[in-house]
């Protein structure tokens, strides 16, 4: 009894896997993700890709979240804005400030939108060198920083955290994302509303969806005895090679040989 169940689930498992309908719902579903990254990576009349767009915004946010966790964390002191100021950035030290930190991103920030939106370049040599610096810098502010006398040191730890956390994360977005999408859309053709009738892009193996050409199409060599038309005894229809030439709408169906036997 386990076994006729066991066999009836295997048999119902490899009919869903082999429905058409089934494969159809699933390639029409990677076709459409296939284009949307395209189409995040084509240069609209030259301008900037809208996924090269949403790193530009991303640095940006970068540098904003950075400096309000900064002054979230400077202002937890209890202090007026004229003493931060004095401590933070007039008495600026190492051990002591959190103000470097927003440095650090201001430059970070001058330096990939410089090179990655004004210069429009395409090589991760920047980011890997604005990333390794910010990690760099990071790394060794821990070991520096006055820690036993820090007063809220939690809010102190996730800036930090913050700020290495989005180096990586604008690193991470450039390689594998801009950069990738963007060759992409330019080794294939833009897609404009024609393309899919021109020069249908599908998968290798996966065969059309429109009618192949009619061209080496012909008819049976007899039409059948339910025909419209009357035929005398001994008379042939042929439908010859020249019915792909004429129009569709044509009224013309068959060039008839008649014969008698």
């Amino acid at each position: 009894m386990a076994d006729h169940h066991i066999r009836e689930a295997a048999e119902s498992l490899l009919e869903s896997v082999s429905n058409p309908h089934y494969r159809t719902i699933s390639h029409s579903h990677s076709v459409n993700l296939t284009t949307e990254d395209l189409l995040a990576g084509y240069r609209p009349q030259g301008r900037m890709s809208s996924v090269r767009r949403f790193f530009c915004l991303f640095v940006t946010f970068d540098l904003l979240f950075t400096s309000l966790m900064w002054l979230i964390c400077v202002m937890m002191r209890g202090e007026t804005l004229m003493q931060i100021f004095n401590q933070e950035i007039v008495q600026y030290s190492i051990k002591t400030s959190l103000f470097d930190i927003v440095l650090v991103a201001v430059l970070r920030f001058l330096l990939l939108i410089l090179f990655y939106a004004a210069l429009y370049i395409n090589n991760w040599s920047v980011i890997a060198l604005s990333t390794g610096g910010t990690c760099a810098f990071l790394i060794a502010k821990v070991f520096v920083f006055d820690w036993p006398n820090a007063v809220q040191p939690v809010y102190q730890v996730f800036l930090i955290l913050t700020s290495f956390t989005l180096a990586w994360g604008e690193a991470w977005f450039l390689d594998f994302r801009v950069l990738p999408l963007e060759l992409e859309a330019n080794t294939r053709r833009p897609l404009t509303e024609r393309t899919p009738l021109l020069n249908p892009v599908r998968p290798t193996g996966v065969q059309s969806v429109y009618g192949e050409s009619t061209v080496n199409w012909f008819s049976p060599v007899e039409s059948p005895e339910s025909s419209p038309r009357p035929r005398a005894p001994g008379e042939q229809v042929i439908l010859t090679q020249d019915l792909v030439s004429r129009p569709p709408n044509s009224l013309f169906y068959a060039d008839v040989f008649a014969g008698r036997s």
